[in-house]
């Protein structure tokens, strides 16, 4: 976005004024998630728990889930409160947690130019700090006494788990599919975003049909978000991404720009190649079936879907009354999409 000096916006200012309805409440949500290293019982947490613990949860992050669930939550006029800092503070720790888990099964050396859990003190340390960190959103979402988000917000764990299951279970299949494909990123990514939003509308005190509007909401943009995503791993830098780029393929994992080149077309027989190849012939395959991925039209196709994504996610907010919220929705949508696109 362009400033009225004429100037672009700044990504640190483009996130406060999208934010600014909700700053007080987020400000608390990072209050609550500092609060979980140091111990929230009257048990004093060990030195070198804690220590740890601050490393993995002062990563300096978006805050865009619990973003969303704040802002929805607003949407029918009915202020902030406990509740719904409580269930953002679950929304991002339940986020913080899957990204602890996501760089210990991958092995990634860093994650926003900071060192992982796993490369500091190895597989073992970073598993149990991401389940405490797991344990410790769904301490902080029971405190919503809601029945209906406890079990929106298990399900949803199941589901993040269940994604990557299915991503490792898939990897090197050259039988991928579109339909797959979408199931798996729902689970791994959208699934959270969706209950982000539908939460706040749950806490809005919204009636159903806009609960599930705005969970399709978050379930679209989730979906954009990962497309998008897939993308730029094979587009971008480890630099310009923060964490390693070209981790998909040599993992084998097969995004929908792997699976529409496997559909046909030029790209086809270099990646079906790639996949078939004992496992120390592959480093020589890359580049060739990275560039064939790029050549045969399958990224512009992919980009095209993320767009289709972006636009549903979009037509799910058309029918909230106008309020400032909405517009920050809005535009946190466009925003975030428009980052990655």
């Amino acid at each position: 976005m362009i400033t009225r000096d004429g100037l672009p916006e700044s990504v640190e200012d483009a996130r406060e004024r999208i934010y600014a309805p909700v700053a007080g409440e987020l400000d608390q949500v990072i209050l609550n998630i500092g609060s979980v290293a140091a111990g929230r019982d009257e048990t004093q947490q060990h030195p070198e728990i804690e220590k740890r613990l601050e490393h993995v949860l002062s990563a300096p992050g978006k805050r865009v889930r619990p973003a969303i669930t704040l802002l929805a939550q607003r949407l029918w006029g009915r202020p902030s409160d406990a509740r719904s800092v409580n269930m953002a503070t679950a929304v991002e720790l339940l986020h913080i947690a899957t990204l602890v888990h996501d760089d210990t099964v991958d092995r990634a050396a860093t994650r926003r130019g900071r060192a992982t859990a796993s490369k500091l003190w190895g597989g073992t340390v970073a598993v149990l700090l991401g389940d405490y960190v797991f344990a410790s959103s769904a301490i902080f979402v029971c405190e919503t006494n809601s029945v209906r988000l406890i079990r929106r917000f298990a399900e949803t764990i199941a589901e993040l788990a269940r994604g990557e299951l299915k991503e490792l279970a898939g990897a090197w299949q050259p039988s991928a599919t579109r339909d797959a494909y979408y199931e798996r990123i729902f689970d791994k990514t959208a699934s959270l975003f969706a209950t982000a939003a539908e939460s706040g509308a749950i806490l809005g005190e919204a009636d159903e049909e806009d609960v599930q509007r705005l969970r399709s909401f978050g379930h679209s943009l989730g979906m954009a978000y990962q497309v998008y995503d897939d993308l730029l791993d094979l587009e971008s830098t480890s630099q310009t991404l923060g964490k390693p780029a070209g981790h998909d393929l040599p993992s084998g994992i097969l995004t929908l720009p792997a699976i529409i080149a496997l559909e046909g077309g030029s790209g086809r027989q270099p990646l079906f190649d790639y996949l078939g190849a004992e496992p120390a012939q592959r480093p020589a395959l890359l580049a060739g079936t990275v560039g064939a991925i790029r050549s045969c039209g399958a990224l512009p196709e992919a980009r095209s879907i993320a767009e289709d994504f972006s636009h549903k996610a979009m037509i799910a907010l058309s029918a909230q009354r106008p309020s400032q919220e909405l517009e920050c929705l809005k535009e946190l949508t466009a925003y975030l999409l428009g980052r990655r696109n």
